[in-house]
């Protein structure tokens, strides 16, 4: 889930060059100073009748570190139960989420910052319950000169600490490795984000089992090429621009390379894979908003809104 309204209109990916605390749930390296006494709250209608939010606040302690600490909560929603003939049985509810901890370090123009997770998701279905412990290590470059801001992420290792019996094995999370960059174009209103993810592997892409066959001359099914190297190469690829005019107003628009190929249909010409957003802000206060776009007919917002009500 992209960590804030900012992230959603970048295509999901936790980028420097802004004052975004929601983003340390997903880097930590890019916890800043200047977050200091800072509340953080996303908001995101979610497909069909999932509801996401967080909450997140950051505090600045001088020669130790910045610290943060926040919730993730998801809600499915009511689902409809039933037997294995499909006649209805009721309803249940599902949910789940993660409490976040963590921390950063400034070492000049280098920032190194550490997650500390613990996921849960609970049916209410038999008692169904699920616990974990997960960490993300995260290191960056700063040069504010230069405008460029630079990431490497470890996500995600963890592993199960409670799980239903039905399944007597822990399952490990699935970790993943990503980068980013972000540059300010010099004398010109825009910043430029490319990012990398799941640098873990290579392969990306994959023969679809549903497209169309296609058959030689006597009939015999023609198996599909496998896919090129430039297509590995892209699906790795998320990459964006944030304008800003104006000092309080920004404008940003992303494409996720990767959502793009998985989700929209063949043959399609939607814009799925692209994502949109603007943002408002103060001196204390900054409200953003960011509008994903899956395919054609199923999209999701989110909004954040960040607080510094304290002087200090």
């Amino acid at each position: 889930m992209p960590p804030s309204a900012r992230s959603a209109s970048l295509g999901g990916l936790a980028w420097g060059g802004a004052n975004d605390l929601g983003c340390a749930a997903q880097n930590p390296s890019l916890l800043r100073p200047a977050y200091h006494k800072t509340f953080h709250l996303t908001v995101q209608p979610y497909l069909a009748d999932i509801f996401v939010g967080q909450l997140a606040y950051a505090h600045h302690w001088q020669n130790v570190g910045t610290f943060w600490s926040g919730l993730l909560y998801i809600n499915y929603g009511e689902i409809r139960r039933t037997d294995e003939l499909g006649n209805a049985l009721g309803t249940f509810t599902a949910y789940e989420g993660a409490w976040i901890v963590g921390a950063a370090r400034h070492f000049s123009r280098w920032h190194a910052g550490m997650n500390l997770k613990v996921p849960f998701s609970v049916v209410s279905v038999d008692g169904y319950r699920r616990l974990g412990l997960a960490t993300d290590v995260g290191v960056a470059y700063e040069d504010s000169l230069r405008g460029l801001t630079a990431s490497l992420l470890l996500r995600n290792l963890g592993t199960e600490l409670y799980r239903p019996a039905m399944r007597p094995f822990a399952q490990p999370f699935p970790t993943s490795v990503q980068m980013t960059i972000s540059y300010r174009v010099p004398h010109a209103p825009f910043q430029i984000h490319f990012g990398a993810v799941h640098l873990e592997r290579w392969r990306m892409a994959y023969n679809d089992p549903f497209q169309p066959v296609r058959y030689d001359l006597l009939g015999n099914p023609i198996p599909p090429p496998p896919p090129k190297w430039t297509e590995h190469l892209f699906r790795h690829v998320v990459a964006g621009v944030e304008f800003f005019p104006e000092s309080a107003f920004r404008f940003r628009i992303a494409y996720h390379v990767q959502r793009r190929r998985e989700l929209n249909p063949v043959g399609a010409t939607s814009f799925g894979g692209m994502s949109f957003g603007a943002g408002l802000g103060g001196r204390r206060w900054r409200l953003d908003y960011g509008y994903m776009l899956f395919f054609r007919q199923a999209a999701a917002h989110a909004f954040s809104l960040a607080l510094r009500p304290f002087r200090g």
